[in-house]
């Protein structure tokens, strides 16, 4: 059984830029239809709990500790009164206090890469499987965690990686880590024979094509990973080698080695919003508000 989680939200969010100066990536504002605030942070976190996620590690620069820090304390004092003459408020800040209690901040000094952020939470993990959810990538559908579930079913299953995936055009294998699958008896799940990060459209075509997708189409990944415990001796052996030289810790390092020495399976979820870039958070902001399409 998973009951941990990670998110790692310690990047400079450098194509959110100069917003991401003032404001972490985590926190970027979105509009729900019925018209109240909330933020990526909330979203994200909601989502795990309601898949039954009990404790959630968000990993955070140093810098912006105390930002997200003083997001979940709701103000404390300071807006006492006001709530005390408006429920809605009440009723915000009691559920920011919820997903207080259940939120360890990890610092990540140095951003040296997405493999390194979860090799930040390895005192949170305490040598236990994990799943991790990018801190810009919001699940679908919002009513229900849907995508997670899928992900935590199959791997309390199999007791090896399970990664969610969803479908990219060609022209787009280039922005994602691509996996290459083998098709299994079940619909939608795959048995996993090569990924690569964010490869060239040659080599996409070349190494990475899984039978029975269309011919432009590629298994990317959602955003949503079930871990081992196996992947704690994999990191550390990482960290061990590792020198910033080399450019940067991606996670796809430990998913290689790890495919290795046991299999690893894929699930299609549904489909995900990347708040990353200006052009997806306007995207993603749109469909959360009802006025845009996935």
């Amino acid at each position: 059984m998973i009951r941990k989680a990670i998110v790692p939200m310690a990047g400079l969010g450098t194509r959110l830029y100069p917003i991401s100066v003032v404001l972490p990536k985590g926190l970027m504002p979105f509009v729900l239809p019925d018209g109240s605030l909330t933020t990526g942070l909330q979203l994200i976190t909601q989502l795990l709990l309601d898949a039954g996620i009990e404790q959630i590690g968000v990993v955070v620069s140093p810098e912006n500790r105390s930002v997200y820090e003083a997001f979940l304390a709701g103000g404390c004092e300071r807006y006492a009164a006001a709530r005390a003459t408006r429920p809605s408020l009440q009723q915000t800040y009691e559920s920011l206090q919820r997903l207080r209690g259940r939120i360890c901040w990890i610092e990540q000094c140095d951003l040296w890469g997405l493999g390194h952020a979860i090799w930040c939470a390895r005192e949170f993990a305490a040598g236990e499987a994990v799943l991790v959810v990018l801190g810009d990538h919001i699940l679908l559908p919002l009513e229900s965690p849907t995508a997670i579930a899928e992900v935590i079913a199959l791997y309390a299953k199999r007791q090896t990686p399970v990664y969610g995936v969803h479908r990219v055009p060609f022209d787009m294998v280039s922005q994602y880590g691509i996996l290459q699958g083998a098709p299994t008896d079940r619909g939608g799940v795959y048995r996993l024979i090569h990924l690569c990060e964010k490869p060239s459209p040659n080599e996409a075509r070349q190494q990475l094509r899984t039978e029975g997708l269309g011919s432009d189409e590629f298994l990317a990944h959602s955003g949503v990973y079930a871990f081992p415990p196996a992947l704690w001796e994999v990191l550390a052996q990482i960290d061990v080698e590792y020198t910033p030289e080399q450019g940067e810790w991606t996670l796809t390092h430990a998913q290689q080695r790890l495919l290795a020495h046991m299999p690893a399976w894929l699930v299609e979820t549904p489909p995900t919003l990347d708040f990353g870039t200006a052009q997806e958070y306007r995207r993603a902001f749109g469909c959360i508000a009802g006025y845009g399409d996935v």
